[in-house]
């Protein structure tokens, strides 16, 4: 099976390298190689490709469980996975694609790409496949406790699994052995990595960095365990990424062609976290999350961040007479979706109520809905608050709002979005601007350098240069992947000092974090704004959203109550937190949420980590079961469950390790929904 999945991936690589531009260039072979003859140059690419698709796709979905993304359903439709993770209520779908992107596009080229190197003395080509074999088998681990990893890439096809330990440390091994093979300067005439490395450009200390900082990082996570080693932590940090100039960075470009991936049917150029966050018109921003941003933990503060992080949508448009045109108009940010609480003026949860509106009509002369009071009052206390709370926003200009005997009639006038239906549940979807952004492709070509959101029912809103979405910094056609970066060094290392004691040098480790977080950011923005991104192809100013934030902004910041100013007054909560917000949609957000048990506040010395969360409203359980108690370690999302292709073609060996582990909390099987709340081998509380 292993060299079938080897054999169609080369296919691949021939059939579609000749039609990628920017970093895939490098791929280009006319002479289609076999699986045995392919060169390394040609295959690392590839592996970093599916690699980082399978991580995007898995920093996506636990990102969900972490409450800084959810979707426009709770329940169970294809590809809204989203809702269900932000409600903690997992299923088994949402488990195939890292799986299958890590496995199938990934792992199972790395022996070979391992044993040409060899061949042919490219020892800098072995390191990095065995640096990115470490990152992906651990990224497995951390997903779903038990892989196959020995057994893995084999002619095996029921491969039996190791546990969590048993791979961290042969990963942690495979890496001393990638940073050995860096040290060491390759043979005069083999190819240098330049040719064949998408990330670092061929630059050995940058590799080397890379290594030592996925030491520190995973040695982090071990935080639980015994074998959790601070000293061993801030050496692999002396050694790692030293300032935003050791980032590694994967590079994306907004392309309407270039061939696309056979797992995913993905185009090869956009980002991978684009695709899976801001594609469609499902996913929205956790309210949660929203008030990091705006409110940091209660202090009042708004992140110069916030408008390049969350998404605004024009509001109070005026078009012109004809509507072929827009005269006016505002800007409405992101509100996030309530996923822990029920709004001001409602009876229940937004979900409860169905899934939230996905897209919006363009009103181009008046259009009147009637809302019955029937209806109204299945969701809102009382009429008036149904009023109310729409008043928000629509402006008297945009809607008119009359309180009737049985039923509350709005008028849209020309220029509002609105829900096309009577289900007064619907009005206020319009403050939950939809994450997705229009690629090229998507958006028929309107503009290179123009990825905000026109998608509609119809066209029009491209047509007039309707913004209905600028996106965010993470989730546009061209934003960068951060592979690893400074800034997370810089938490890492606070993180320690502060377990130590030594909370001056933790207090300038965090600082530094926050600081290096906004210049990686600036970085980035200052790209866009050389592209033109800054205006519409229409001509419609949306540098709020991509220009540079300014330096006085950021200063004022760095000296407000949303930043400690003293090592006295440090918690690790002001560490996690601003690290939280600094790693994006890595799934190392996770990672940590689990090792400091949520919002349990159960960790020793630390008290609430993870401030002002609360367990999702609608958890209905109908696909996963919890312990009613928030301070017992099950009560939350601990892992993903093996994928179905486990479940349904390896089911001896699965049953056979989950039951073997597990029997004793009750879990008769891989499919137990009781699985989810099992913490992973380093996330048990000690």
């Amino acid at each position: 099976m292993k060299r079938l999945i080897s054999n169609i991936l080369v296919l691949v690589i021939t059939l579609t390298a000749v039609s990628c531009n920017d970093w895939l260039s490098i791929n280009t072979d006319p002479n289609r190689p076999s699986n045995e003859s392919a060169p390394v140059e040609i295959r690392l690419p590839w592996i970093q490709y599916y690699y980082t698709y399978s991580w995007a796709v898995a920093g996506v979905r636990t990102n969900a469980i972490t409450q800084l993304i959810t979707a426009n359903a709770s329940y169970d439709v294809w590809g809204d996975f989203i809702g269900r993770y932000a409600n903690w209520n997992p299923n088994q779908d949402a488990n195939i694609t890292p799986f299958q992107h890590w496995y199938v596009g990934a792992a199972n080229n790395i022996p070979d790409i391992i044993s040409k190197a060899q061949e042919t003395g490219a020892n800098h080509y072995e390191a990095a496949a065995l640096a990115i074999k470490s990152m992906g088998f651990i990224m497995m681990c951390d997903l779903f406790g038990e892989v196959q990893y020995t057994q893995s890439i084999s002619e095996d096809f029921s491969p039996g699994f190791d546990t969590g330990d048993v791979v961290y440390a042969g990963c942690l091994k495979d890496l001393e052995k990638a940073i050995e093979l860096f040290s060491q300067p390759q043979p005069d005439g083999v190819t240098p990595l330049s040719e064949g490395d998408p990330w670092c450009g061929g630059d050995i200390s940058k590799w080397i960095k890379l290594c030592y900082g996925l030491k520190a990082r995973w040695m982090g996570t071990l935080s639980k365990t015994g074998q959790y080693d601070p000293e061993g932590i801030l050496d692999a940090l002396e050694k790692a990424l030293q300032s935003n100039a050791d980032n590694v960075v994967m590079s994306h470009y907004n392309a309407e062609t270039g061939g696309s991936s056979v797992l995913s049917s993905a185009l090869y150029g956009p980002s991978l976290v684009w695709r899976n966050a801001a594609y469609a018109e499902t996913n929205r921003l956790n309210r949660w999350y929203i008030n990091l941003l705006t409110n940091f933990k209660g202090s009042g503060v708004r992140d110069p961040r916030a408008s390049k992080l969350i998404p605004s949508a024009m509001c109070n448009v005026k078009l012109s007479g004809d509507g072929s045109k827009i005269i006016s108009y505002s800007w409405m940010e992101d509100k996030g979706v309530n996923v822990q609480g029920i709004e001001d003026g409602w009876k229940i949860n937004r979900y409860a109520g169905g899934a939230i509106q996905a897209m919006f009509s363009l009103a181009k002369s008046d259009v009147v809905i009637e809302y019955k009071d029937d209806d109204i009052l299945k969701y809102y206390n009382s009429k008036e608050e149904f009023i109310r709370n729409a008043g928000e926003y629509y402006t008297p200009e945009s809607a008119t709002m009359e309180n009737l005997d049985k039923s509350v009639r709005i008028t849209y006038h020309s220029g509002a979005m609105y829900a096309n239906s009577s289900n007064p549940a619907y009005v206020e979807d319009i403050k939950y601007v939809q994450l997705r952004n229009d690629g090229l492709k998507e958006s028929n070509g309107l503009a290179q350098n123009d990825m905000n959101c026109y998608y509609s029912l119809s066209t029009a809103t491209r047509e007039l240069g309707f913004v209905q979405g600028t996106g965010t910094f993470y989730t546009r056609p061209d934003s960068d992947t951060d592979i690893i970066t400074w800034s997370e060094m810089c938490f890492i290392k606070a993180e320690v000092l502060f377990r130590k004691g030594d909370r001056q040098g933790a207090l300038d480790a965090y600082k530094e974090g926050i600081r290096s977080h906004f210049e990686r950011m600036n970085q980035k923005l200052r790209n866009w704004e050389a592209q033109g991104c800054c205006t519409t192809a229409m001509g419609i100013d949306v540098s709020f959203a991509y220009a540079p934030m300014r330096q006085e902004d950021i200063d004022a910041y760095m000296l407000g109550p949303a930043v400690c100013q003293s090592a006295g007054e440090l918690t690790m909560s002001d560490i996690m937190m601003q690290k939280f917000i600094a790693m994006g949609y890595n799934y190392q957000n996770w990672n940590d949420m689990r090792r400091f048990n949520y919002y349990a506040g159960n960790i020793a010395d630390y008290g609430v980590v993870y401030t002002e969360m609360n367990c999702p409203v609608y958890r209905t359980q109908d696909r996963a079961t919890f312990k009613a108690d928030d301070s017992d370690d099950m009560f939350y999302v601990r892992r993903m469950a093996q994928c179905y292709t486990e479940t349904d073609y390896n089911s001896s060996e699965t049953n056979k390790t989950v039951v073997e582990l597990y029997g004793k909390y009750g879990i008769e099987g891989a499919l137990d929904y009781k699985i989810y709340s099992i913490p992973v081998w380093w996330d048990w509380t000690k």
